[in-house]
């Protein structure tokens, strides 16, 4: 009997031992193509692409919820530290945890697709489930070379994660002893629910799939590992963050997040991301006027600070400098009493200038000389110091969950500093999913129409409205997917445009793929000219990249921040090599463009271009590098394609020569042209060998063979 008990003791102790370090069962979903594990403990133990070997995963959890206690807003529950169920039959992976917050996850397999989905559930007596991180990624394998690429606008590429992730450092009102976090919102400033992880030969597509264009924030973070006060952080945790808020008893269901460990580059999530959203995305085609446009001169008549800039009897000779550079078209702000940013959205007459028969009667002024007027309306702001705002603004505007109204100041000044220190007007935005708000903006299109102009703009319609907890204007609280409501309403007004005047062009103000496809053309936001680095080769770098044009090139973009004479050659060959049409705007729109005689001579030479090959560089579907290989990266170059033809432009602005050969398979080359010195010639070998020189821009025209 003693050693019986013996025999027990040490067994039982053994066990208690070495069952720490005992292997947890492994739950997998396989193919040739991806691995996915989750162990007994519910953690992520590989996320791996078979194809290149590239693991992914970091061996923890898959979520975190941050819930209200009491007065306490955000406190934290991590999923390694709530007991879990996992099971699994090869074809799905299921986690059920328990505690107060119920979490139930399915993972299936597709291709090369891992698919999640969650239902979470509020089981507390008196806690609030605000926010779902989910899926995370946590201390995910990211080498050094690995890049990041962001649909922030038009699209960015952070070349070295950490460097970008701890420049979050600073910020004051984060818990850096905790965590640094870096973060952008979908939808916008974000343009579109997927981001991507870029090694040489494979990437990590990390997205949600999600008609409703919810709320979604793309997250990175790094948690502090060292001890007190040590500041050392560990690995990068990737993930979504969903904002559900329930209250106890209330539950939610997400669905369709997609990791995929793809080979290839960011393309391929691109191809991955435009095959989903075929499923809803039908793009209303361009308006025919404005195909022939190559952009226009953006310019304010009378700015919110009271000075008149341009008077109404100006516009003939707004519009002749603006031809002699190329551009037909003038995008007119602030043409009404208040002036620009100020007077929403009564825009009264300006009485000064004769009122609106004036101002019609100098817009055909402006078309009798050949050229277009394009009229400006904000989208969404409305000034509090107007009638309108006291009888109906405060109504329809956004709310916070405080009851408190969504405020906004763009503090624009003229000689002085005080309207930019102090600021001068304030304005709430109106709430979407509002009626009255959309007859607002029909009856915006109703005015412009009456002023015979050929176009119409709306600002700021395109960009992101802010939660909204005001249950009378007929949405949930808080309405998590406002942006479902703006895209229902800009598909009305665009019907609405195109039924009283179906060759007025209608245009938004920045990329967002719930509100893009409703317009002809979007005034975008930080197009990024600008020089951010020199690459490798010492290849000056902007921080662009073309992510939302190559998944969305029906969409017709704007550059935005050439103001003067400086560094002309360089940013206007971009801006054509991207397939942009030019918005000049000299002095921040207080000037006209032969005011910059520098940028207006280099515009004359690109309308040139322009014109010459519309339908492939303004009107082609945009291909990134898709159709051809060059064999020197210190030439950068696109791809534009539309039916048998192909065209290549190409340009560089650091060395005072580049030579290079293009392949272009399955086409032959027909001609060339472009800016600047540059030769360009067919060679035995199929290639197509060119020579240029500095700040040239080359466009190679090719037809299938």
């Amino acid at each position: 009997m003693k050693n019986c008990i013996c025999t027990f003791a040490i067994c039982f102790w053994a066990f208690l031992f070495f069952a720490p370090f005992a292997k947890s069962e492994i739950f997998e979903l396989k193919n040739d193509k991806v691995q996915f594990q989750i162990d007994g403990k519910g953690n992520l133990i590989s996320l791996k692409n078979l194809v290149n070997g590239r693991e992914y995963a970091g061996g923890e959890g898959l979520w975190r919820i941050i819930y209200q206690d009491g007065s306490s807003l955000e406190e934290s529950l991590e999923s390694e530290n709530v007991p879990v169920k996992v099971s699994g039959d090869g074809k799905k992976i299921t986690l059920s945890y328990g505690g107060d917050f119920p979490v139930n996850i399915t993972c299936l397999l597709e291709g090369d697709e891992i698919k999640l989905s969650a239902e979470i559930k509020n089981a507390s007596k008196d806690k609030i489930l605000r926010e779902f991180q989910f899926p995370m990624i946590k201390s995910a394998k990211i080498k050094d070379s690995t890049k990041l690429l962001w649909s922030h606008t038009n699209g960015t590429r952070y070349p070295n994660i950490r460097k970008w992730l701890m420049s979050g450092f600073k910020s004051y009102m984060a818990q850096d002893n905790k965590a640094i976090e870096r973060y952008d919102l979908y939808p916008c400033p974000l343009s579109m629910n997927y981001y991507v992880l870029e090694d040489s030969d494979c990437s990590l597509y990390f997205a949600n799939h999600d008609p409703e264009f919810e709320k979604t924030l793309h997250l990175l973070r790094t948690r502090q590992t060292g001890g007190k006060g040590e500041f050392k952080y560990g690995g990068i945790d990737l993930a979504m963050a969903k904002y559900p808020f329930l209250n106890p008893g209330e539950s939610k269901k997400f669905s369709d997040f997609v990791l995929s460990p793809h080979a290839g580059d960011w393309h391929v999530s691109a191809k991955k991301y435009r095959k989903w959203a075929d499923t809803w995305y039908k793009h209303v085609p361009m308006n025919e006027d404005f195909k022939n446009s190559n952009g226009w001169q953006r310019i304010i008549m009378r700015h919110q600070y009271g000075k008149v800039l341009f008077k109404y009897d100006q516009l003939p000779e707004i519009i002749k400098a603006g031809k002699k550079a190329g551009l037909d078209t003038i995008l007119m702000f602030g043409w009404w009493k208040e002036g620009m940013d100020a007077g929403y959205p009564e825009y009264t007459p300006d009485d000064t200038q004769g009122g609106d028969e004036a101002l019609k009667k100098w817009i055909k002024e402006v078309q009798k000389l050949g050229g277009k007027v394009n009229l400006y309306f904000n989208g969404q702001l409305i000034d509090m110091s107007t009638k309108f705002y006291r009888q109906t603004g405060k109504k329809i505007s956004i709310k916070r969950s405080d009851g408190t109204e969504h405020m906004e100041r763009y503090p624009f000044g003229g000689d002085g500093t005080a309207l930019r220190v102090f600021g001068n007007k304030t304005f709430v935005t109106a709430c979407p999913a509002t009626k009255e708000w959309l007859e607002i903006l029909k009856s915006f299109a109703d005015r412009a129409i009456s002023l015979g102009v050929d176009g119409v703009f709306f600002d700021q319609l395109g960009y992101k409205s802010e939660l909204c907890y005001d249950a009378s204007h007929g949405h949930p609280v808080p309405c998590q997917n406002i942006m479902k409501y703006k895209h229902e309403m800009l598909k009305e007004l665009r019907g609405y445009v195109r039924s009283k005047k179906p060759g007025m062009s209608m245009g938004i103000e920045w990329v967002s793929d719930p509100t893009s496809m409703y317009a002809d053309y979007i005034h975008s936001v930080s197009p990024n000219l600008h020089i951010v680095r020199n690459d490798e080769n010492g290849v000056p770098i902007t921080a662009h990249v073309p992510v939302y044009q190559y998944t969305f090139p029906e969409v017709y973009v704007t550059n935005r921040d050439i103001y003067n004479n400086n560094d002309v050659p360089r940013r206007c060959n971009l801006t054509v090599m991207r397939g942009w049409r030019e918005d000049a705007c000299i002095y921040r729109c207080r000037a006209t463009v032969d005011e910059a005689p520098v940028y207006s001579e280099y515009l004359s030479k690109t309308a040139v271009i322009r014109d010459k090959y519309r339908d492939l560089i303004l009107n082609g579907t945009f291909r990134d590098t898709d159709l051809a290989k060059c064999d020197t990266p210190h030439l950068q170059y696109q791809t534009f394609e539309n039916g048998s033809n192909m065209a290549v432009v190409a340009t560089q602005s650091h060395k005072n020569e580049v030579k290079a050969a293009f392949e272009t398979p399955g086409y032959e080359f027909v001609e060339a042209d472009g800016i600047g010195s540059f030769s360009a010639n067919a060679s035995n070998d199929g290639s197509t060998k060119v020579d240029v020189k500095k700040d040239a821009l080359v466009v190679l025209v090719y037809r299938k063979k």
